[in-house]
C-alpha cells in the first residue's frame, strides 16, 4: 500500500484485532471488540466501514458472511505513522527524533544495544 492514509485511534483498535486474528467475520470482530471497549455494535460496524473505504481492510464473502482482513500490515502502518510524526514534529530529521527519545526515555540496556546495532548497520551502508 503506497498511498498515505490516516487511521484514527478507534480504527487502529479494529486493525489491531485483525492483525492478531486475520480473517474474522463481522460478528467475530464485533464480539472481540465489545469485550475490550465500551463501544456499541453500530460503532464497530461504522469503524469497519471507514477502514473499508480507506482500503485499509478488505472483505470477501464466504457463504453468507463477510470475512475481514487487514490490507495494511502492522509494520507498514507503524512506518507510515512514524514517518508522519517525524515530518510533523521534527521536520523529517530522524536524528532529532532519536536525540529527543534518548534524552527523555528510560531505555533498557537491551533497547540501547539494539539501537546501537541498527545505527552501526545503517552507517555501514
Amino acid at each position: 500500500m503506497n498511498k498515505k492514509i490516516t487511521i484514527s485511534d478507534a480504527e487502529l483498535e479494529v486493525l489491531k484485532e485483525l492483525w492478531l486474528t486475520p480473517g474474522l467475520s463481522a460478528r467475530q470482530l464485533t464480539d472481540k471488540l465489545l469485550k475490550k471497549t465500551n463501544w456499541t455494535e453500530p460503532t464497530i460496524k461504522t469503524l469497519l466501514l471507514r477502514l473499508l473505504r480507506k482500503e485499509a481492510v478488505s472483505r470477501i464473502r464466504s457463504d453468507s458472511v463477510f470475512i475481514y482482513s487487514a490490507r495494511i500490515g502492522r509494520e507498514e502502518y507503524r512506518y507510515m505513522a512514524g514517518r508522519s510524526l517525524l515530518d510533523r514534529l521534527f521536520n523529517g530529521v530522524a536524528g532529532d527524533f532519536l536525540t529527543c527519545l534518548v534524552r527523555h526515555e528510560n531505555m533498557s540496556q537491551e533497547e540501547i544495544d539494539a539501537l546501537k546495532k541498527l545505527l552501526d548497520k545503517a552507517s555501514s551502508k
